[in-house]
């Protein structure tokens, strides 16, 4: 049990130090340039909207700018966990190294793990950084917010541990390109069937039916939205903890499956 703790973690720090090759950063670079540029052209609104003495409408701006940057800090999160779990597998079988791997006495689920792990602690470092950014934008514009922010930072680690998770599950049968078309598809999908389940045909119905209940859970509010737009009177932190707790255990179920199908695959080396 040690010596494969040892072995994932070994896998883990490997596959982190491969994310920080492929040349990440430049997407921070990005989406901080982007971040200011929005927040920098509108600055003259906020400036006038002080100097007239509005103070609902100077609240309701610079809440706008905590809420644009962390949409836009978690979409690019987003981005980097479909990319890298669907490419975790593939790049390496395109590079080769996977056979120095397997050709040592490292157990394929391990070496799943590993990665899995590792592409995880690269996700949520960039989220806590993003985080911390956030919350210090709150303090230079005294914004306020109530603690249904916290559920919503916790939301927003769960949805990237569950699009890495299922897009490196998905790719042990799926080119890279589908599995990450399939895990964005899926995390969209009870929308899509939610619509359709009181449909008049009953065929339509019941399939909408079956992908409602087989698809992740969705949490029924923005909890960052309402984090900064009003207090929540009757929040519902049980259920928003059940629908954490259900996609995680969902990706989990995913990726065990991918481990097991990976475990009895051939994998072939061009």
């Amino acid at each position: 049990m040690a010596r494969t703790a040892a072995k994932i973690r070994c896998i883990a720090l490997t596959a982190l130090q491969e994310t920080m090759r492929r040349r990440v950063f430049y997407v921070v670079v990005i989406l901080v340039v982007i971040v200011a540029a929005v927040m920098v052209g509108s600055m003259g609104f906020l400036r006038m909207a002080r100097e007239s003495g509005e103070k609902e409408i100077v609240s309701t701006i610079t809440a706008g700018y905590v809420q644009n940057f962390l949409g836009i800090w978690q979409a690019a999160t987003m981005f980097l966990a479909v990319f890298l779990g669907a490419v975790g597998i593939s790049s390496e079988v395109t590079a080769k190294t996977l056979v120095n791997i397997l050709s040592r006495p490292v157990d394929r689920a391990a070496y799943l793990t590993g990665r899995w792990l590792g592409t995880v602690i690269f996700l949520w470092a960039f989220q806590i950084l993003g985080m911390l950014l956030a919350l210090l934008l709150t303090r230079v514009f005294d914004v306020h917010f109530v603690s249904s922010l916290w559920f919503g930072f916790v939301n927003m680690f769960v949805d990237s541990l569950f699009l890495s998770g299922v897009s490196l599950g998905l790719s042990v049968v799926m080119p890279p390109i589908l599995a990450g078309g399939f895990s964005i598809f899926l995390q969209i999908l009870p929308g899509i069937a939610k619509n359709s389940t009181q449909h008049p045909r009953w065929i339509l119905r019941g399939l909408a039916n079956a992908a409602y209940y087989l698809s992740p859970a969705t949490m029924p509010v923005d909890l960052i939205e309402e984090s900064f737009t009003k207090e929540l009177l009757h929040p519902n932190y049980g259920l928003y903890s059940r629908v954490l707790a259900e996609n995680m255990l969902y990706a989990i179920a995913v990726f065990v499956l991918a481990c097991a199908v990976f475990a009895r695959r051939e994998v072939r080396f061009r």
